[in-house]
């Protein structure tokens, strides 16, 4: 591997917290409220509690394969055939996932910031700045993630700034009395909006010293993201009442929308409209993991243009509320397979057959 290509790992952390954190956070805090009330916050800390074990199963299956990718050790485990078929159902995944990404972007544009403005084209413009940006090598996408990660900062900021409001706290309590079937059913939710670490499967080849400390710098990572999920689905559990906050969408929003100051006034569509980065990093982070599974080497970067239209042009069928959320169950049900259960069933057949990179040396 070409060490110019190499990344540190304070950018791993900074990339997998980009490609975890984005439109999730904006509609989590209602969509679990629905089931799990107001234990919704503790859905979030049992979802990076499960995330935790998947990393473990990630981090088991690529020491055994230090200097390839997902879709190159796919083949080694399963055949070149089997392989080839996982590749491309992989590849399917990560587009499906960048568009629903895109379509949510330009909905929750098209709703709060530009209503007038043809959808076609916020999500040209936000395929354009993917492309771009995923066009070179990983190392030039984690510089941008890690310099984008200080927006976070704005938002933890914003949500600080609520406290100041009038909050009451008997929304959330007493605790655990939603049940704990709700709460199970609610961390299902939860997982879906972290989900992006998927992109880990794709990097490790790219670490520097990875063979030390590379668990832990992911599991540093999927710490601050459970962290600031809880954060900022307690924030809008005392904000709101239980019936108010299952009928607004990005209760998130409507929160900065009340904050109001004498000389800064609709925080919500200032914080929209920087906020527009970091939910794009999840669209750079898919279209790299879909390029990078049916890629070669020299066909990376013409394959990061095809599939950027190729996303766009699918994100140009017409989407309802009814159709969209259709979109969000399927991706659901396929990231319990390609982001959990094949990466599961790969360490045990890598395991049980005796399958690593070594073999072939």
């Amino acid at each position: 591997m070409n060490m110019k290509s190499k990344i540190s790992k304070t950018q791993l952390y900074f990339l997998m917290i980009q490609s975890q954190i984005g439109v999730g956070v904006l509609s989590l805090p209602s969509v679990t409220q629905k089931t799990a009330k107001g234990d919704a916050w503790i859905t979030t800390i049992i979802a990076g509690i499960f995330i935790e074990m998947i990393l473990v199963v990630y981090w088991l299956l690529l020491k055994r394969f230090p200097n390839l990718i997902l879709t190159e050790f796919t083949k080694k485990i399963a055949g070149k055939g089997l392989g080839k078929i996982l590749n491309f159902s992989f590849y399917m995944y990560f587009v499906l996932t960048a568009c629903f990404a895109v379509i949510f972007i330009v909905n929750l544009i098209n709703t709060w910031l530009l209503p007038l403005t043809p959808p076609w084209i916020i999500s040209m413009l936000i395929m354009l700045a993917s492309v771009y940006l995923a066009i070179d090598d990983i190392k030039i996408i984690a510089r941008f993630f890690t310099l984008a990660s200080f927006l976070i900062l704005i938002i933890i900021i914003l949500s600080i700034l609520n406290f100041t409001q009038e909050l009451d706290f008997q929304y959330v309590r007493p605790i655990g009395h939603s049940g704990f079937t709700n709460i199970f059913l609610g961390s299902s939710e939860s997982i879906i909006s972290m989900l992006g670490f998927e992109i880990l499967l794709m990097s490790y080849p790219y670490v520097q010293g990875k063979e030390k400390g590379f668990l832990k710098t992911i599991s540093l990572g999927n710490l601050s993201i459970t962290f600031l999920y809880t954060f900022f689905v307690f924030t809008n559990l005392i904000s709101f009442s239980p019936v108010i906050i299952k009928q607004i969408k990005e209760p998130l929003l409507y929160i900065f929308r009340g904050l109001s100051y004498q000389l800064i006034d609709r925080l919500d569509l200032i914080f929209i409209s920087i906020w527009i980065v970091p939910m794009t990093t999840s669209v750079v982070a898919y279209l790299f993991m879909a390029s990078k599974s049916i890629s070669k080497k020299k066909s990376y970067s013409k394959l990061v243009v095809a599939n950027g239209i190729l996303i766009f042009c699918i994100t140009l069928i017409p989407v309802d509320d009814l159709l969209l959320n259709k979109l969000s169950e399927l991706i659901k049900y396929l990231s319990y397979i390609f982001a959990f259960g094949l990466p599961l069933f790969l360490l045990l057949v890598s395991y049980i057959f005796k399958k690593q990179e070594v073999d072939d040396v």
